[in-house]
C-alpha cells in the first residue's frame, strides 16, 4: 500500500480520530508534575519501562482545553518516567486481555511504534513495556525534515505492520481497512498529545519524513512509514 495513496483515501475526520544520555531523572529536566524517576539503563539492547503512574496528571477536559501542537521545543532531557508514559499513553495495554489506550480495529494492532532517540532507533514492545534497540546512532535527521526534530530527546515513528491481518478469517474491503488503520494512527498520535498536555511537554505530529532514509534505519519498506511524532520539553 503506497503511503499517499492511504493517507489521502482517509477521510480528515479518520485522521484526527483519535538510551542512556538521552533521558535522565535529574529533577532539573522535569516538569513540576514529573515525578522523580530512575535512570534509563540499557541491559543487552533492551531498555526496561516504568510502568505508568494511573494517579497523576490532570482532569481530562483541562487536558483538552492545553492539547496543541507546539515546536518551539528543546533539547532538554526527558525523564524516563516521562519517556515510559508517553509510550504507555500512546498504545501501552491498559487491560488483562492485552488491548490497548488506543482502539484498533478487531483488535489487528496495525500501528508500530519506533523510538528514535539521540543513542539509537528502537522498537517499542508493547506486550513487556520495553524498547528493543534496532539500530545504535543518531538517526534524528532520518526521521525527520525539521530543525526541532534534530535536537529533540524523542521522535516516534509510527509504520504500519499488517501481519496480524494476513489471516483474517472476516475479509474486510481494503478500503475500509485503511480507514480504520487511520483512526487507530489518530487515536495513537492523540493519546500522546492529550499526555503531553497533562505533563507540560510539548508535541507536534508530523508528515514531514523522508521515507525513503528512515525505511533503510529499520529495514520496511518506505511505505509502511506513516507519520512521524516530536515529543519534547517546551524552551
Amino acid at each position: 500500500m503506497n503511503r499517499r495513496t492511504f493517507l489521502k483515501s482517509v477521510p480528515a475526520l479518520a485522521m484526527l480520530a483519535s538510551a542512556k544520555a538521552g533521558f535522565s531523572a535529574d529533577a532539573n529536566t522535569m516538569t513540576s508534575a514529573a515525578p522523580q524517576g530512575q535512570p534509563v539503563t540499557e541491559t543487552e539492547g533492551v531498555i526496561k519501562l516504568i510502568q505508568p503512574d494511573l494517579k497523576k496528571g490532570i482532569p481530562t477536559m483541562e487536558a483538552l482545553s492545553k492539547r496543541r501542537t507546539d515546536r518551539n521545543l528543546s533539547d532538554k532531557k526527558l525523564t524516563l518516567q516521562q519517556l515510559s508514559e508517553v509510550l504507555w499513553s500512546a498504545d501501552g495495554v491498559n487491560r488483562s486481555d492485552g488491548k490497548r489506550t488506543a482502539p484498533a480495529a478487531r483488535a489487528k494492532y496495525a500501528v508500530d511504534i519506533y523510538a528514535v532517540l539521540p543513542e539509537g532507533v528502537y522498537f517499542y514492545d508493547v506486550a513487556k513495556h520495553e524498547l528493543k534497540l534496532v539500530v545504535k546512532g543518531d538517526f534524528r535527521r532520518d526521521s525527520g525534515m525539521q530543525e526541532f526534530v534534530y535536537i529533540a530527546p524523542l521522535n516516534l515513528v509510527y509504520v504500519l505492520n499488517l501481519k496480524n491481518w494476513q489471516d483474517e478469517s472476516r475479509p474486510m474491503p481494503q478500503s475500509k481497512r485503511d480507514r480504520w488503520i487511520a483512526v487507530e494512527l489518530g487515536c495513537i498520535s492523540q493519546n500522546v498529545h492529550m499526555y503531553c498536555a497533562s505533563e507540560g511537554l510539548g508535541t507536534v505530529i508530523r508528515g514531514m519524513i523522508d521515507e525513503n532514509k528512515f525505511s533503510e534505519v529499520i529495514k520496511v519498506k518506505p511505505e509502511q512509514i506513516l507519520m512521524a511524532q516530536t515529543v519534547a520539553c517546551l524552551k
